[in-house]
């Protein structure tokens, strides 16, 4: 009787293991590298763009600070042994009330800058998301990974390229 059980308890075993390997011989995997993809999209430089173009004033009038500050810095090098206790004083705090301006433009301006570049970004890979899905859905793959969270994987599951030209046959 024990021997009947560990034979059907192995038969059992055996049998799960085989129907197991089946199924898993019947999934489609892929693979998508979203960094690769975002890179390549000519939209990443089109945002690049705009959000220069978007930004260009506010970086201009920030050269234009810091040039009025080197020339303030400069003459009071060049006129300190003609200047009074009291113009020296006066032009030192110029100086440093337009440098605490310009630090604060500056901080203010990048933190906006990356903040929009984030957007813009984030944006752009949830439309990458939505092409990699529908591909995915598309060819009949069971699952769509991240390169990122992939150790290996063969180049034949890479979808990266038909992700790539998916979302630049429109452009």
């Amino acid at each position: 009787m024990k021997v009947l059980m560990k034979t059907t308890v192995a038969a059992a075993i055996l049998s799960t293991a085989f129907f197991a390997n089946a199924a898993e011989a019947q999934q489609k995997i892929g693979v998508v590298s979203m960094q690769n993809v975002l890179q390549q999209l000519p939209q990443t430089q089109q945002i690049s763009a705009r959000l220069q173009e978007e930004f260009a004033s506010d970086f201009a009038e920030l050269e234009k600070m810091t040039t009025e500050l080197q020339g303030l810095q400069e003459k009071a090098e060049r006129d300190a042994q003609i200047m009074s206790p009291t113009e020296r004083l006066q032009l030192s705090r110029e100086i440093e009330l337009l440098e605490t301006r310009r630090q604060l433009k500056y901080k203010a301006l990048r933190e906006d800058s990356e903040r929009r570049q984030q957007e813009e970004r984030n944006k752009l890979m949830r439309d990458i998301v939505r092409e990699a899905q529908a591909l995915a859905q598309a060819q009949g793959y069971d699952m769509v990974l991240n390169d990122g969270s992939v150790l290996y994987a063969t180049e034949a599951l890479d979808l990266t390229n038909a992700v790539l030209q998916k979302m630049t046959a429109g452009n």
